[in-house]
């Protein structure tokens, strides 16, 4: 099986200009519910999504097996479930990819303030760490201090 690789800008770019494509990451690609919905039906009526997505101009071998691979696995389970299709992955991914364009500026506002927040405790935990180090130095420089003393006096 072959390893999903990064898009380029210019692929990207290609890609966006689909009418077919919600949204283009790095890594990932987002198709319109109307495109996931046609293709599923003329799957069922026997063309392969290679010939599916030339038809909609999209080369399929600039998206890679892997992600034709992914598109028809996520289409068929959809059209397979009977509820219609969604415009979005569910699988979307914090990998420091751009957010799908279907997102709301209210989700988008909500994860990075949820980020914000796990930030915060990331590092009140680095600076009890860093507090609780620096209380062990100190308990250990004194006990050294303390011995070299005893030491000095003994002699």
């Amino acid at each position: 099986m072959e390893a999903q690789s990064l898009l380029t800008h210019q692929q990207i770019e290609e890609l966006r200009k689909s009418p077919c494509v919600q949204s283009v990451s790095l890594k990932q690609v987002c198709f319109t519910a109307a495109f996931k919905e046609y293709a599923y039906k003329e799957y069922l009526a026997g063309k392969s999504y290679q010939a599916i997505l030339r038809e909609a101009g999209i080369d399929p071998e600039l998206l890679g097996k892997s992600r034709v691979n992914s598109l028809r696995t996520s289409v068929m389970k959809q059209g397979q479930k009977g509820e219609g299709f969604s415009d979005t992955s569910n699988r979307y991914r914090r990998t420091g990819d751009e957010l799908p364009a279907a997102r709301s500026t209210e989700e988008k506002i909500a994860r990075l303030e949820h980020e914000l927040a796990y930030t915060k405790q990331e590092l009140e935990y680095l600076k009890k760490i860093y507090l609780a180090d620096r209380e062990a130095q100190r308990v250990c420089d004194t006990k050294l201090r303390r011995k070299s003393n005893s030491e000095s006096s003994g002699k």
